[in-house]
Order: C-alpha cells, then sequence, then structure tokens
C-alpha cells in the first residue's frame, strides 16, 4: 500500500467512527463545561493504554519526545475541543458542521506558506466544490442567535488546519502523547466551573462510548493521518463529518434536513469520494 493511501484510507476510517459525535451530545444533554470535562478526561483513558501498548517502557519518554511542537500542537487540540463543545451548544449543529468543514481551506493555505506544498488543480477543484456545498447547506441555518457559537467552530476550523500542518510539518515526530496532553488542559480548564456528576444510566452509557471510542479514536488517526498523506487531503476527507453527522440526527432523533442539506450533502460526497478515487488509482 502506497504511504498516501494509508493516510486517506486512516483518516476515511477516522471519520466514519466520529461521525456519530454529533449526535451523541445531543442525546447525552449536559452543560458546557460538563461536557468539555467527560470529553476532555475520559478520552486520556483510550490514549493511555494506546501509548503504553505502543511504548511499553519507554512511555515516558514519548512525552519529552514531542518537544516544542507537541505542547504547542496539545494547546491547539485542547482549544479545538473546547470550542467545539461551545460551538455545537450554542448554535444549530449545521452551523458547526459547515463551519468546521472550512478545515481544508486552512490547511492548504497552511501548507503552502508553511510546508510550500502546492496543492495540485485538481486538489483545489475539489475543495471549491466541496465548499460551495458547504454554502448550500448552511443557507438558511445561520441565525443572528448563534453568532457565538458560530464563531466558535470558525476557530475549531482554523485549530484543525493548523494542527494537521504542524503533525506534516514534524511527521519525524510522534505527537499521539500531545493528545493526551491537550485532554489533561480541556478537562484542567472545565474543573474550577463545575461539573455535573449526577449521571443517569443512559447519559452514563453514552458518555462512555463518545469519550472512549468515537472521540479518542479519530483524534489519534487525525494525528497520524497527515504523517502519510498532504494535510488538506485529510481535511477535506474529514469534511464528510458534515453530512455523515447530519445522517445521524436525521435517522436517530428524527430531525429532517432541510432540502439545501440534502443537495449539498450529495454534492459534498460525491466530491469527496471521486477525490478519494483518483487520489489512491492515482498512486497504486
Amino acid at each position: 500500500m502506497k504511504t498516501r493511501n494509508k493516510g486517506l484510507i486512516l483518516s476515511f476510517i477516522g471519520v466514519l467512527i466520529l461521525s456519530p459525535d454529533s449526535l451523541l451530545i445531543r442525546l447525552v444533554n449536559l452543560d458546557d463545561f460538563s461536557l468539555i470535562f467527560y470529553r476532555s478526561a475520559l478520552p486520556i483513558v483510550t490514549i493511555l493504554i494506546f501509548l503504553i501498548y505502543t511504548y511499553q517502557k519507554s512511555f515516558l519518554k514519548s512525552f519529552y519526545l514531542i518537544g516544542i511542537p507537541g505542547v504547542i500542537y496539545a494547546i491547539l487540540y485542547a482549544i479545538t475541543h473546547i470550542c467545539f463543545v461551545y460551538s455545537i451548544q450554542n448554535t444549530a449543529v449545521a452551523n458547526t458542521l459547515v463551519l468546521i468543514a472550512s478545515a481544508p481551506i486552512f490547511a492548504a493555505l497552511f501548507s503552502v506558506f508553511i510546508l510550500k506544498e502546492i496543492p495540485s488543480l485538481f486538489t483545489w477543484i475539489v475543495i471549491l466544490i466541496a465548499m460551495f456545498a458547504m454554502i448550500i447547506i448552511g443557507i438558511g441555518s445561520f441565525t443572528t442567535t448563534g453568532l457565538y457559537g458560530d464563531l466558535m467552530a470558525l476557530i475549531v476550523a482554523i485549530g484543525m488546519g493548523f494542527s494537521m500542518v504542524l503533525v506534516r510539518l514534524y511527521k519525524n515526530r510522534d505527537l499521539v502523547p500531545a493528545c493526551l496532553l491537550g485532554c489533561l488542559i480541556a478537562a484542567l480548564y472545565a474543573v474550577p466551573f463545575g461539573i455535573n456528576f449526577n449521571l443517569n444510566s443512559n447519559q452514563f452509557i453514552l458518555i462512555l462510548i463518545m469519550c472512549l471510542i468515537i472521540l479518542p479514536i479519530p483524534f489519534m488517526i487525525m494525528t497520524i493521518s497527515p504523517k502519510f498523506a498532504p494535510a488538506h487531503e485529510v481535511a477535506l476527507i474529514f469534511l464528510l463529518e458534515s453530512v455523515l453527522g447530519t445522517t445521524w440526527v436525521w435517522f436517530v432523533i428524527k430531525e429532517v434536513p432541510p432540502l439545501n442539506t440534502i443537495i449539498g450533502g450529495i454534492l459534498l460526497l460525491g466530491s469527496v469520494t471521486i477525490f478519494i478515487y483518483h487520489t489512491t488509482k492515482k498512486t497504486i
């Protein structure tokens, strides 16, 4: 398997696992700071198991080896996780996913200036089609009352784009330990504001699924994938969450998306599918 294909396939697996995340946030029905705490503290368990299995006796040394780039990545990781919760809680799910979908644009721009990796014309065309699809999805969903949540989503997109480029820039370093550090930073941020520990059985199960599987595994994949494929291409595949996440909400809690969301989703799904097929076929 070619290196680039490996990165793209890993990204696709990651976005499939991540796709129910927005739905579970809706279903668990907790306040902002409780969500931030659980979504930060519990994934530490999964990441810890992965790191101990991977590094064994060199486990502690792995944190030292991340260096300054790892610390920067951890801070970005914490910021994006905190802002995602603020966004999803303060604006429509569609708004959040639409704005986060701008991450490939930021990744592509950061790649040009930092990595000197110029995306191909085909990749730029796919990015522009995908962004047009996002505009179609977003028509009619943006509200003045959700302005704060929209701004938080934009910060997430910028942070994700820069994070992927950072991983690409320091691809000889394993920054997965920085994910654990980022989780710790975000969890400590939430603690002073009070956490709801009085969970019912349904909330407890949903929190475990979300925080031990659906959240940490894709973000570890997102930390690894740009080592193999350009950051903007990884970000482009993660765009699929905007369609898949909306579909989960549609099927499970019967929030039927408007026609513009369906049209934009088909366009987005089609453009990313063509991109994956064209790219992997070219590198086989």
